[in-house]
């Protein structure tokens, strides 16, 4: 490519731009699903309470149900008409606005006799106290947690609007490829970018559908891909993304629809492709086991997130670099980083940067990107986007 490959950002635009010239729509569609299925599900519209929690007054303790001027001018007998047993949680009965706690007050045949006078409100949640009626609660976009979901069950909701999840289709392509658990002789290669990859997705949020391995065809490539396309909201096809004599896909995908980027300025993950097959969106994504996960990073994570109406970039931590790590004058290098925590905040400890070290990808917190250039020495200020943070 004439001027050498986009970087990343620019890739990433470059092929937005195409996918909106092809038609496809983001973000996807809204759904109601039951508040005890939408730990995870992420909110597509703005959510008020319905009604308020407690929706009425409550006991905050065990013990009796007062009025607290009768109370007044305690230690006081109170005739057992004018008192209530209450629970916690428990409605306050009409007429009475404190609780005096059991432990406090004895009760016989006379009534109760109360050592302290109580105030108005005295052990008593009003209502709303914990959410007011018609309380603005989450945004658009907010990743519901289980807490969340407690909080809108008892705001009134029976279901929440969320996004329909995205269709993520992994699709491992060569010869050499058996899957995980197979009987291997030595010149075959376990499939562990597949099972990754749709780990990685389904961490997003995605509907991952991991497909069998599909051998170095090019008609039997471009028949799975066409069939994925047809059901999918994105499709990573890994492997054959090179320039080798069995790398398929860039023939493959250009007959089918549309290369946007054909390379990017980053290392790991530079023989990168971005394509568009019909609306949907397809990623070429290179074998090496860190070069597919970081392409997932900078590209798959952008698309999931914008159909769920997220935002694509991670949220940046400042941190410290711990050690010197080299760049290229070419391109951007992503590194594996591992955080400790120092005075005043974090260090980033570079991790082995090998294109198949998956043991130090497994151990990483988060990542760098290094700049083109000489690279960043230590003590330099950067900012790590967390692998962790789903």
């Amino acid at each position: 490519m004439r001027g050498g490959p986009p970087d990343p950002a620019t890739a990433l635009a470059r092929w937005r731009r195409a996918l909106a010239d092809a038609g496809n729509a983001a973000p996807l569609p809204a759904e109601r699903v039951p508040v005890a299925e939408a730990a995870g599900r992420v909110l597509a519209e703005d959510v008020a309470a319905w009604r308020a929690s407690p929706p009425v007054a409550v006991a905050a303790m065990d013990g009796i149900a007062v009025r607290a001027a009768d109370t007044a001018g305690a230690p006081v007998l109170i005739a057992g008409g004018d008192v209530a047993f209450v629970d916690t949680g428990a409605p306050l009965p009409d007429g009475f606005d404190a609780v005096v706690r059991r432990e406090r007050v004895e009760v016989d045949g006379a009534g109760a006799h109360v050592a302290e006078a109580v105030e108005a409100g005295a052990d008593v949640r009003p209502a709303g106290e914990d959410i007011p009626a018609d309380a603005a609660l989450y945004g658009a976009g907010r990743v519901l947690s289980a807490f969340d979901v407690a909080v809108l069950a008892a705001a009134g909701h029976g279901e929440a609007p969320v996004r329909v999840r995205p269709r993520v289709a992994v699709i491992p392509t060569g010869d050499e490829l058996r899957s995980a658990g197979e009987p291997l002789e030595p010149h075959y290669v376990v499939d562990s970018n597949g099972p990754m990859l749709a780990a990685q997705a389904a961490a997003d949020g995605a509907l991952s559908a991991l497909h069998g391995r599909v051998p170095d065809d090019p008609a039997r490539l471009a028949e799975e891909v066409m069939r994925a396309v047809l059901v999918s909201d994105l499709v990573l096809l890994v492997a054959g993304s090179s320039r080798g004599r069995r790398d398929h896909s860039r023939d493959v995908l250009s007959d089918l629809g549309e290369v946007a980027v054909d390379g990017v300025a980053v290392r790991p993950g530079h023989p990168v492709l971005l394509a568009v097959v019909g609306t949907t969106p397809v990623i070429g994504v290179p074998g090496y086991p860190v070069s597919a996960a970081f392409t997932y990073e900078l590209f798959g994570h952008a698309i999931v997130a914008g159909l769920l109406g997220r935002p694509a970039e991670r949220t940046a931590v400042p941190a410290v670099l711990a050690a010197d790590a080299g760049g290229r004058e070419d391109a951007a290098c992503m590194v594996a980083v591992r955080l400790e925590a120092a005075a005043g905040g974090l260090r980033a400890v570079p991790l082995a940067r090998r294109a198949g070290a998956l043991r130090a990808l497994a151990g990483a917190d988060a990542y760098i990107v290094v700049p083109p250039g000489p690279g960043l020495a230590a003590g330099a200020p950067v900012a790590v986007l967390p692998l962790r943070d789903r």
